[in-house]
């Protein structure tokens, strides 16, 4: 791989156009984590009819499924558990739906990690258990509650939680807060430091690069990255700013991207469609001053040759 298929000048005129503020308010895109029990016909599950239903709302909700993106051959990389703090980790709402003894499991390993994701996440649980001693409600449940989880009751015995006003309520109130140009949860925090690279913000980064190269290498994605943030290694953490596990990998996000539909890789090619949907985060252009970029990268790009 020719690591300067763009030449000194190009970097560097990317890297004065990075955006000099610490944060920025982004609406889009929004990962929606849905956890429920196993399903042979999604659409009729729990999960599937809340999916249905924002959805029909608005159209550009990205939908995380566990089942989706795991992968037998991570199975020697990366534990289940540790792939779904991952996942919970690059979501912006989780939505779980406490009805089978896989999602009692998800219910404790969220109930416990240290508050860090309580903040974000919505147990659904069948409101014939309201009143309930037992102890999931008074153990992770109330524990969950307490760390600043909501808990929203629904009838989820015959796959029509919508049933309950409570549940659409909750949605609908999700659904506004992300249309939010100034909701606290749209606020995302620009990368500068090599040694804490938060996966949210990075998602963001690696998509505003695609738009601006495309087509362009697995492999030259991420070293362009580092080019432009002058990076020679990264270490991604968490939002709470502790190192994240190390078993987290790069190719974990590409197919995150990928099965969510916001990027397509062919032969190892990544493109997306996404033109006009990904505002600027990482960079900052006026006016047309983006496309010119983009030209001048792609015209680059076939004059040398190269993937990118």
């Amino acid at each position: 791989m020719d690591t300067r298929i763009y030449s000194n000048d190009m970097i560097d005129s990317l890297k004065a156009h990075l955006e000099k503020n610490e944060y920025k308010y982004m609406t889009y895109p929004k990962f929606v984590f849905l956890c429920g029990k196993a399903y042979d016909k999604y659409s009729s599950t729990n999960r599937g009819v809340i999916q249905d239903f924002m959805e029909s709302k608005d159209d550009s909700l990205c939908f995380v499924l566990s089942e989706k993106l795991w992968d037998d051959t991570f199975n020697a990389d990366i534990d289940l558990l540790t792939f779904e703090e991952f996942l919970a980790e690059v979501s912006d709402i989780i939505i779980l739906f406490v009805e089978s003894p896989g999602t009692y499991s998800e219910l404790g390993a969220f109930s416990y990690a240290d508050k860090l994701f309580n903040h974000k996440l919505i147990l659904v649980i069948d409101t014939k258990y309201k009143n309930s001693k037992s102890f999931i409600m008074t153990g992770p449940v109330k524990k969950a509650k307490n760390n600043g989880a909501k808990i929203v009751y629904a009838p989820l015995d015959n796959g029509a939680p919508l049933g309950s006003s409570e549940l659409r309520q909750e949605a609908e109130s999700i659904l506004e807060n992300f249309k939010s140009a100034k909701s606290s949860q749209n606020r995302r925090k620009i990368n500068v430091d090599s040694n804490s690279v938060l996966i949210n913000s990075f998602i963001l980064e690696l998509l505003e690069i695609i738009l601006m190269t495309q087509p362009i290498s697995r492999a030259d994605l991420i070293e362009l990255y580092k080019q432009v943030k002058s990076f020679t290694s990264f270490t991604f953490t968490k939002t709470d700013g502790k190192e994240f596990n190390k078993e987290i990998k790069y190719e974990y996000i590409l197919k995150l991207l990928e099965t969510v539909g916001l990027i397509q890789i062919t032969n190892n090619i990544i493109t997306t469609q996404l033109k006009g949907k990904i505002s600027n985060f990482m960079f900052k252009y006026y006016g047309n001053a983006l496309e010119r970029e983009r030209n001048r990268l792609i015209c680059r790009k076939y004059r040398y040759g190269g993937d990118f």
